[in-house]
């Protein structure tokens, strides 16, 4: 028992450190009283019934009142993650207690760290006599702002109880929006600026990506801001907390990443207060967006790849440009260094398992053929080339009508991405590689024989991967399935890092780099095994290349020229002229 304990505990502590303690300090917990026994069901009927009955699959925030008696929470968590995967619409549950001895019971007996690790859920914790619900909101209002439906996590939940929890919810929300709408409505007359100089980063998400570019625009002169949400609130507030930042600052752009207004906020806003919005996909935009109303409010969309900007094209009638990720790193952090300097070759990524065997999962409960269909799929498609995979899949699955978006498409090209890494890799098994990602690389019934080239860690972003790309001899990429016509970070990261880099061919290569010169490609396994084999007895070409290509990606692929593109294609559209290019 103590060990399930334990292990809670020490989770609550990571995200909630004062109630991981508090609960940590009680007397041991005895077992509540069974209130259930006069209804002649078991705990888990209960929690069965009270789904069934209460369950609305559209709702945003569920919130279960004394839950820790109950599988009730358990039950809800596993519906709206099957939910999610169906339609994303950012459900999230809340679960209420001020029982906390009946807490500490139930965390002796069972595993939660799946609901206290989860974005999804937020466990909110007090004494009886102290009104935990009304307490939380008072210091953030913005979670009472969704649509809601509330949960009697035992039978102790009277009509009573729910009614009042319902009520101060409710009272809360119109506040919230009472309050919202006349602070809106006080700005609402301005205009949108013509040449946006105050830009916000709204979505977590590629953290280092969104500080080199908030670092390139202050560079340009431009006040720049990532807005830091504190996990697990994030989920919860993020649809409407952001208006507080912009009462506070006026920002006069708004950037998503990988996100729209429309999905974003959920709610109108963002369209009438004076800001523009940019949506800027750095991962297949295939995976966020499949509908016109999907990305309304934008005032422009950026794309990494322009493989994918007809398929944008067709969904808004706002400018859609091609705005390529950078190096990110700080080349002036990439000296070698000892531990790193008897590599000869040296791969950086995941094996993407992660990415795909929890959806894979889930898939399987909500449509199975469908998943067969799915590796059907991937058996018959050559995953190790270059290939446009979306426009393949999406053709391939609309014949047996079905859409290709979603988490469908997170599902089928991180799994290709698996599939193509290994096949690649395995080449060099033999060979010195080291690589260097999360611990399902020492999985080996998911890396075969690369297990054992597994270096045991990942790096840290900033202060080791540039060292280790200028330390090893070679640096292997192998892209993701999404990239098609364009690199990925990898690319322009170990090149201005002085590294020497070993590509798999994208065609987008070529727009920015001499292959040959600033680095060099492969196209099949053998291809790659000889090439390696090639540079590591040729150290004078691989030096010469790697500097090459290092003066090549300082010169003109940082995140200030990506920015510019932005920047650009902002005040052509305000001035209504395709030609207007802002001095630096």
């Amino acid at each position: 028992m103590t060990g399930y304990l334990d292990a809670n505990l020490a989770g609550l502590e990571s995200i909630y450190p004062w109630l991981g303690r508090w609960l940590h300090s009680l007397p041991p917990a005895v077992p509540p009283q069974d209130d259930l026994s006069s209804s002649g069901m078991t705990p888990t009927e209960y929690a069965a019934r009270q789904l069934e009955q209460r369950w609305l699959p559209d709702i945003e925030l569920h919130v279960v009142d004394r839950f820790a008696s109950t599988p009730l929470a358990k039950f809800l968590f596993d519906r709206l993650n099957l939910a999610e995967l169906h339609e994303e619409r950012n459900r999230r549950l809340l679960l209420l207690e001020d029982r906390p001895e009946i807490l500490r019971w139930a965390l002796e007996r069972e595993d939660w760290r799946t609901l206290i690790l989860s974005e999804c859920c937020l466990f909110a914790v007090d004494q009886p006599e102290r009104n935990v619900l009304s307490r939380l909101l008072h210091r953030y209002p913005f979670i009472s702002h969704a649509s809601f439906q509330v949960y009697a996590g035992d039978v102790s939940g009277t009509d009573e109880r729910i009614a009042s929890v319902v009520q101060i919810l409710s009272q809360v929300r119109e506040q919230t929006a009472r309050s919202l709408g006349e602070q809106i409505r006080q700005v609402q007359p301005h205009k949108k600026p013509p040449y946006p100089n105050t830009f916000r980063f709204f979505v977590p998400g590629h953290n280092y990506l969104q500080d080199a570019s908030v670092t390139a625009l202050r560079k340009l002169g431009y006040d720049a801001e990532r807005l830091k949400w504190k996990s697990p609130l994030y989920r919860f507030v993020s649809p409407t907390a952001w208006i507080k930042e912009y009462l506070i600052s006026r920002m006069d752009a708004a950037v998503f990443l990988n996100s729209t207004p429309a999905r974003f906020t959920r709610n109108d806003y963002l369209r009438r207060l004076p800001v523009r919005a940019v949506a800027w996909f750095v991962d297949n935009p295939r995976r966020y967006v499949h509908r016109a109303q999907d990305l309304e409010g934008c005032d422009l969309v950026g794309v990494f790849d322009p493989a994918y900007i007809p398929y944008l094209k067709s969904l808004t009638p706002v400018p859609v440009i091609e705005a390529r990720t950078a190096y990110g790193i700080d080349p002036a952090r990439s000296g070698t260094k000892p531990n790193f300097t008897g590599i000869d070759i040296a791969f950086v990524g995941e094996l993407g398992t992660r990415g795909f065997l929890a959806l894979e999962q889930g898939f399987q409960q909500l449509a199975p053929d469908r998943v067969a269909a799915a590796n059907i799929f991937l058996k018959e498609t050559d995953v190790t080339q270059p290939i446009f995979f979306s426009d393949v899949a999406e053709k391939w699955f609309a014949a047996r009508g079905d859409g290709y978006h979603g988490n469908w498409v997170e599902f089928l090209e991180n799994k290709a991405t698996t599939l193509r890494r290994r096949y690649f890799l395995e080449a060099l098994a033999d060979r010195g590689l080291v690589v260097f990602g999360d611990d399902e690389w020492a999985n080996s019934a998911f890396a075969g024989p690369l297990a054992n080239c597994y270096a045991g860690k990942r790096l840290d972003y900033f202060t080791e991967l540039p060292s280790l790309y200028a330390s090893a001899r070679i640096n292997i990429n192998i892209f993701h399935a999404q990239c098609v016509a364009a690199p990925n970070p990898r690319v322009y990261d170990v090149l201005a890092s002085g590294g020497f880099l070993l590509t798999q061919y994208n065609p987008g290569l070529e727009d920015e780099f001499e292959i040959g010169t600033d680095l060099d490609v492969f196209h099949t396994r053998e291809e790659l095994r000889e090439k390696a084999e090639y540079y590591l007895a040729h150290e004078d070409e691989r030096r010469r290349i790697a500097r090459w290509g290092r003066e090549r990606v300082l010169a003109k692929c940082g995140y200030g020229d990506r920015m510019q593109s932005f920047l650009t294609a902002l005040s052509a559209r305000a001035a209504g002229d395709a030609y207007v290019y802002l001095c630096r």
